[in-house]
């Protein structure tokens, strides 16, 4: 909490911050949806 930086620099990685964590939210939504629907294609293959 003592000498603080440019204040260009916290804008400068603060939208690649926000970008990554869209990317791992919507990656995790992505196998969340994926794992999900796995055992229910398993299961509707295996009852045909």
């Amino acid at each position: 909490m003592g000498h603080r930086t440019r204040p260009t620099a916290a804008s400068q990685f603060a939208p690649t911050d926000l970008l990554q964590g869209i990317i791992v939210v919507s990656s995790f939504g992505f196998w969340a949806v994926m794992l999900g629907l796995m055992p229910v294609l398993l299961f509707r293959v295996w009852l045909a």
